[in-house]
């Protein structure tokens, strides 16, 4: 416990992804794109998929032209339209855009 209140205070070591866009949709209720790496291949992130039964699930993904592809190991795949996420407070701060 130690060390990681010692990595997050002095060295401002990040444990937790940071998330840039969410969307809502009909057959999921949130979809949050992440900044982190962990566990995915490059190019592609980390992925939080929420449910509308209360269900989560984590994966990858990649912009493919306009649209996300999400890749779940339990779910299989989601592609959806670059045009319906949206930018947190942390992706206008950083400038970063999916484009």
């Amino acid at each position: 416990m130690a060390v990681v209140a010692g990595c997050t205070i002095l060295l401002g070591c990040d444990l937790q992804p940071r998330v840039l866009f969410v969307t809502s949709g009909t057959l999921f209720q949130v979809m949050q794109l992440t900044d982190a790496e962990d566990g995915c291949p490059a190019p592609r992130r980390v992925v939080y998929l929420t449910l509308w039964d209360g269900g989560t699930s984590r994966g990858c993904w990649v912009r493919e032209q306009a649209f996300i592809r999400a890749q779940f190991p339990d779910l299989g795949e989601r592609l959806v339209p670059v045009n319906d996420f949206r930018p947190t407070t942390l992706a206008e701060y950083r400038n970063f855009t999916l484009d």
